[in-house]
């Protein structure tokens, strides 16, 4: 029977992200640690001892087989809560079979995996959800760095490609070429990673996630110029709470550009540092590619 409420709408409640953190937070809050004797826990505050016994009811009702889908969702939050990982396995196993539609899950399988050192039950559970939807970008980015840390950067550059052209016109474009990009910069294919943001911006003028992620790659080439530039077209498409880090962002540059140019322990030569040519120049190409 199919888990009625886990909607694989990315904003369900119920997707695992949101689940395991709240249970992590809360096992955290009560200082609670499952699977050790009595003997060797101190005394159970009454939070505790309400959290110990809905895990004894669930895994009671798991050994007869009466656990809901939903039951043992509430129960792999609390194995995951207590660093249980092959209990959370052992649940997530055929919670994931019984709704393959639901990409979270098996991510979450994947990356229990990879905690085990099995890369390549890792691989097998991320290349399940690729094989449902190719242009996944959370399954994509997991692939990713899963190839990288194995030494597989050509598999990523192809499984990349590929999915860069289906999602063509698509919202999963922009993700999926950010991952491009920041392929390109790990491969110091700078120019390669200018040109992916610049086509980025074009594509999608109102969203600061490009414009941020080139202001970056311009920071590090120290065209501070440039990046401040960027940061404040981000700051147009962002949250007050999300434009005033950036304010602080673009500050922290401007002022280590500053600190560099001031050798003297007074800063008696502290100068304002002028853009040079080239951020200039690099300033009014990413104004024209935001507006095309």
């Amino acid at each position: 029977m199919p888990l009625p409420t886990l909607s694989p709408n990315r904003r369900s409640s119920l997707l695992w992200l949101p689940l395991v953190l709240a249970g992590l937070g809360l096992a955290a809050a009560a200082g609670w640690q499952l699977g050790r004797s009595s003997e060797n826990q101190a005394v159970l505050n009454p939070e505790q001892q309400s959290l110990q016994r809905r895990s004894n009811a669930l895994e009671a009702k798991l050994i007869d087989g009466t656990a809901s889908d939903q039951e043992q969702l509430q129960l792999l939050k609390l194995r995951l809560a207590s660093g249980d990982t092959d209990g959370a396995v052992a649940l997530l196993e055929p919670l994931s079979d019984r709704n393959p539609n639901q990409w979270s899950l098996r991510l979450l399988l994947a990356d229990l995996r990879q905690q085990q050192n099995d890369a390549t039950g890792a691989e097998r559970e991320i290349r399940q959800v690729l094989n449902i939807n190719p242009i996944q970008p959370q399954a994509l980015q997991d692939y990713a760095r899963l190839q990288l840390k194995l030494g597989n950067e050509a598999a990523v550059v192809e499984q990349l490609q590929a999915a860069a052209i289906a999602s063509q016109g698509r919202p999963e474009s922009l993700p999926i070429g950010l991952l491009q990009a920041d392929l390109q910069q790990r491969q110091g294919l700078m120019a390669e990673a200018e040109a992916t943001y610049s086509a980025l911006i074009a594509a999608h003028p109102t969203d600061p996630r490009p414009l941020l992620a080139l202001a970056l790659l311009e920071q590090g080439r120290g065209q501070i110029g440039a990046a401040t530039a960027l940061v404040q077209r981000a700051k147009l498409y962002s949250t007050p709470v999300a434009g005033s880090v950036l304010d602080q962002v673009a500050a922290s540059w401007s002022v280590g550009a500053v600190r560099q140019q001031a050798p003297s322990g007074d800063a008696a030569d502290l100068a304002i540092p002028e853009p040079t040519e080239a951020e200039a120049s690099g300033s009014d190409r990413n104004e024209l590619a935001g507006r095309g």
